[in-house]
């Protein structure tokens, strides 16, 4: 499991997000964990895990900050 901390917004914590999709080799899985004040960030990368064949496994709050849990799956 890796961890993503930031305070960024969209456009930093989404290429963080797929640097660590694109690193992995083919049929790997990994599950990423973002922590962040960013209030968006659940849905944005909820759509993104839609859009491209990852899983979202949820969003909780906790100390103040938003925790999302995602599982990138490399299928190519």
């Amino acid at each position: 499991m890796k961890i993503i901390e930031s305070n960024d917004i969209c456009p930093v914590i989404l290429t963080n997000v797929v640097k660590e999709w694109v690193s992995l080799k083919k049929g790997e899985e990994e599950e990423l964990v973002i922590i962040t004040t960013w209030q968006a960030v659940g849905q944005e990368l909820e759509k993104w895990c839609n859009e491209t064949g990852n899983l979202f496994l949820g969003v909780s709050k906790k100390d103040g900050k938003l925790e999302v849990r995602l599982k990138l799956i490399k299928n190519k």
